[in-house]
Order: C-alpha cells, then structure tokens, then sequence
C-alpha cells in the first residue's frame, strides 16, 4: 500500500523530507503563490529512491499526481513551509490527516507540523 501525501495549497513554498537514522531524502518541493491552485499528490512505495521532483509557477495553477520509491523502512516526514512574503497558506493530507496552516505570517520557515511518521 503507498503512502500518499497530497497538497492543495502552497504559498509560498513547500519542502517535502523523509529521514530515518540512516539517510534522508527529499521527495518534493513546490513553489507557489498568488492564491494560484495547487493539487499534487504524492504516492511514496518501497524501492529504490529516484530523486526529487519539483514543481514550480507562482503564475497559474500546478497539478501533478507522481508516483516515487523510498527503500523499507521507519521514516520521519518533515514538511517545511517557507514564506516569501505576506500571507501564508498550506494545506497537505498525508495518509488521511490534514496538516494545515494559513494567516499572515513573518518571512522563512512558518510551517512545521512534523515530524509526521510513515512507514515504507
């Protein structure tokens, strides 16, 4: 069964890491702003890693479904919103659980609800 993290709002930008005590991997980053719509899932499965995927417009909508491998195993998932600017909105689904955030916000790192764990 894979794992599924889905994403319907990005602004500004959103970092996706799975780490365990051995390594750690980025599965995805997407840049977005504007109020513009997003919807890009994630369905992680056991394999071999085969590199992050980034999606970036902060002009017209992003929509992505992409599947990716991560080797077996326990995994802390960190997502990481970082804010450029103004208003700040994030809305992510990770196997069933919504972890959102929205509001004005300073500039940097305003969005942690980590770390999340997933098994592979």
């Amino acid at each position: 069964m894979a794992n599924s993290i889905h994403v319907t709002a990005c602004d500004n930008e959103l970092i996706i890491i799975a780490y365990q005590g051995t390594a750690s991997y980025e599965i995805g980053r997407i840049l977005s702003g504007n109020n513009n719509q997003v919807d890009v899932t994630f369905s992680i499965t056991n394999g071999p890693f085969m590199g992050s995927m980034t999606f970036s417009n902060v002009y017209t909508p992003i929509g992505a479904k992409v599947n990716t491998c991560l080797p077996a195993g326990n995994y802390s998932l960190l997502l990481l919103g970082v804010n450029w600017g103004l208003t700040t909105n994030f809305k992510v689904n990770v196997n069933g659980t919504d972890y959102n955030s929205s509001g004005i916000s300073g500039l940097g790192l305003v969005y942690n609800p980590g770390p999340i764990s997933i098994t592979i």
